[in-house]
């Protein structure tokens, strides 16, 4: 039978930034005819290049395209640039719509007490966040979860769905639904400026910090809202500790040297305490950034031929979890 190629002759354009956008591309890179880029990440641009045709903002009009994707871009997009799509305008919002509409939805829900969060991918249009919904997912909010730690998995979560988007819209099986508005909440500049007067009235509550350990991109978001660098308390978060026997092992070593070797950088494994091995993780390690964090988890995806998803992600954000899950799972030989 025939494979469906729908997109074979179709033209799309890229707008935003992140390691999130250069997966979404990397994954449509064979998917259309020709694809565009604008974004500010130079990074991007290198690698794709001869694959992709960057552009600049008042360079849209040049060019005719079929799809859009806004992938986390904090730049309004002119009505006029929506309208010119000949097909659909889709952006990623990192949060649940229509209950968490406008900036830092992670911040927002841990705030606001919570117990889940989720993504939506939706129809760009003229109201912020309020175009009809493409595909959407919830997750649970842990305990110690921080902002940061819901944008790492939000990403996730995001670029699946998106996958499973080009799929659909491939295979010309592609539908949307509308939001229920009456339920719309938003939060703009305007509400996080206030919460960061409340807590930096209030910088030992746990609650605020959480919500307020943000991810690089947000925090330089929050920069140029703000003026000035939010200073987060310096009152450790404690995460849950496992209560571990086992010894630094042959194993671990492997593993230590293999996760060092994706992060570019090398650890002193002479120097490393088995019971300190949650300290060695995305929130504690400089070289351990939401950058790294998403290539290593593709990485052991394919190293170990497992799937990483919002059901186990979270045994994926230090060594020591990490060791243990392989462990358990018996694919730490696959290091040999």
């Amino acid at each position: 039978m025939k494979k469906n190629n729908f997109l074979k002759d179709k033209n799309a354009i890229f707008i935003g930034t992140s390691v999130m956008l250069e997966k979404c591309i990397e994954f449509s890179s064979k998917k259309f005819k020709n694809i565009y880029v604008i974004t500010d990440d130079k990074k991007i641009i290198k690698k794709f290049k001869n694959k992709v045709i960057p552009l600049t903002i008042n360079k849209f009009a040049k060019f005719k395209y079929d799809y859009l994707f806004s992938i986390l871009n904090y730049k309004i997009i002119p009505i006029k640039f929506i309208n010119s799509i000949k097909q659909i305008s889709l952006n990623f919002h990192d949060g649940p719509l229509p209950k968490y509409a406008g900036l830092f939805s992670s911040t927002w829900a841990i705030a606001n007490g919570e117990k889940t969060h989720g993504v939506t991918w939706h129809k760009i249009t003229k109201k912020i966040d309020a175009g009809d919904i493409a595909i959407n997912k919830k997750f649970n909010i842990k305990n110690d979860d921080t902002s940061y730690n819901l944008d790492i998995r939000s990403v996730l979560i995001g670029i699946n769905l998106f996958k499973i988007l080009i799929k659909k819209i491939n295979k010309n099986n592609f539908s949307i639904k509308k939001q229920n508005l009456r339920n719309r909440t938003y939060y703009g500049k305007t509400e996080i400026k206030n919460l960061i007067k409340k807590y930096n009235l209030d910088i030992e509550n746990r609650t605020l910090t959480k919500a307020l350990t943000l991810s690089p991109q947000k925090s330089h978001l929050l920069k140029k809202i703000t003026g000035k660098k939010i200073n987060i308390s310096k009152k450790k978060i404690i995460f849950k500790k496992t209560n571990s026997k086992n010894s630094t092992n042959i194993d671990l070593l492997k593993l230590i040297n293999f996760l060092g070797k994706v992060i570019n950088f090398k650890f002193n494994v002479k120097k490393i305490n088995n019971n300190k091995l949650e300290d060695l993780s995305l929130n504690n390690h400089p070289k351990w950034d939401s950058l790294a964090h998403v290539k290593l988890l593709s990485v052991i995806e394919k190293k170990f031929k497992i799937t990483i998803n919002e059901g186990n992600i979270d045994k994926f954000s230090n060594i020591k979890s990490i060791f243990n899950f392989l462990s358990k799972k018996g694919k730490l030989d696959q290091l040999n």
